[in-house]
């Protein structure tokens, strides 16, 4: 048989390959799971941009028909509004400087396949969003895992430039970072951000700046480093409307970049998706014109789910910093392990019917850890999956 590619074999499986038995043998029981792994939310999205009303019940014939490559020009120039206006970004033009993909993972393969070759390093911030990792790996690039924000979290006088430049390779071609993070939650103020900047233009690299949370910050504003002086132009800043929006399942995400990098990210959609589907970008462009007042109350409602999150696991022996941004704790089971692997925990939570997401996926420097998503359902079911969660740990104590 002929082989695989190599770049193919580097990515790794599903994060919850190892726990699937487990899953399994559970469900068999007739035992149901709270969903905390997932990064979702329980929130149905704004009104003009449900299909019912983005699409219309009487569809046209267009949106069965192959649309522009490009993709839709009113929300290229939305999205281009939204960048200027809220993050202030200064070269974001619809026409040249955003590219629509089929979600904010196929909008970062297509930057990362316009500016990235065979052998280059990625300087990848950690903990981090597991699949950026598997799609540099895809463009045969080596991701450099950088342990960053849980530092700071730890000690916020350490220099984040610093510790990025201390990675650096004689092949770093970009750095990667997620503000608000994925899975920590740490936001990088102005301060950081003019450090890692430093670097950058130093050392002449692209950074790839993940910003899919950047709405959703319980606290210090998000600020955009293409915001920064020199910065726009080797920026590419990556957006998602799974995130601000709770449109997930339609799939449409976006990345603002200097005009070559957008250029050639075009053609590396033509050649995977082709066109974003035409009724999903209206939807999109339906979460855009329905202003703030859907985001302000979902934020409101993020918050309290945090909080009463961070309340239920007081005590319960798991270590973890309380999220700045974002949707997500992340919880070091160390202290009630005992020397035990993770998945001992990770097991016992599922007999208990709650899921979590295993650490070692976002980055090697956590393998005693694991993600909480404290959005993906509503709050009294929240309360019911720490609850399982809780009793998994005492389990835990009793051998």
């Amino acid at each position: 048989m002929a082989t695989l590619s190599e770049s193919a074999q580097r990515i790794r499986p599903g994060v919850f390959a190892e726990l699937q038995a487990r899953i399994d043998a559970h469900a068999a029981k007739g035992g149901t799971l709270v969903p905390l792994q997932i990064g979702d939310t329980h929130l149905a999205p704004p009104t003009d941009a449900r299909f019912t009303r983005a699409i219309g019940d009487d569809a046209k014939d267009e949106l069965y028909r192959y649309g522009a490559t490009a993709g839709l020009a009113e929300l290229r120039d939305a999205i281009a509004t939204r960048a200027r206006e809220l993050y202030a970004i200064p070269n974001a033009s619809g026409a040249a400087n955003v590219h629509v993909g089929a979600g904010g993972t196929h909008a970062l393969f297509c930057a990362a396949r316009a500016v990235l070759d065979a052998g280059d390093d990625v300087l990848v911030a950690a903990p981090y969003w597991p699949l950026a990792v598997g799609i540099f790996h895809g463009c045969s690039a080596r991701p450099i895992e950088v342990p960053l924000t849980s530092r700071l979290y730890d000690d916020p006088s350490l220099d984040a430039g610093s510790i990025f430049a201390a990675a650096i390779t004689p092949r770093t071609k970009a750095l990667y970072f997620i503000s608000p993070n994925n899975p920590d939650g740490k936001i990088l103020g102005r301060a950081q951000l003019e450090s890692i900047a430093r670097v950058a233009l130093e050392n002449d690299l692209w950074v790839f700046a993940d910003e899919v949370y950047a709405e959703v910050t319980y606290g210090e504003p998000h600020v955009s480093i293409a915001s920064l002086p020199g910065m726009a132009e080797r920026t590419i800043v990556v957006q998602s409307f799974s995130k601000s929006y709770a449109l997930a399942g339609a799939r449409v995400g976006a990345v603002v970049a200097p005009e070559p990098v957008i250029a050639a990210a075009r053609r590396v959609g033509v050649h995977t998706v082709f066109n974003v589907p035409l009724a999903m970008q209206r939807s999109a462009l339906g979460a855009l014109r329905t202003g703030d007042a859907w985001m302000r109350a979902a934020r409101d409602e993020y918050r309290a789910a945090r909080d009463e999150t961070v309340a239920a696991l007081a005590g319960s022996g798991l270590r973890f910093s309380v999220a700045e941004g974002a949707t997500y704790l992340f919880l070091d089971f160390g202290p009630v392990l005992d020397g035990r692997p993770l998945g001992v925990a990770l097991e016992r939570a599922i007999d208990h019917g709650v899921l979590l997401a295993p650490g070692d996926a976002f980055g090697r420097a956590y393998p005693d850890c694991a993600r909480l998503c404290f959005t993906a359902v509503p709050r009294p079911r929240l309360a019911d999956g720490i609850v399982r969660l809780r009793a998994a740990i005492d389990s835990l104590a009793r051998g």
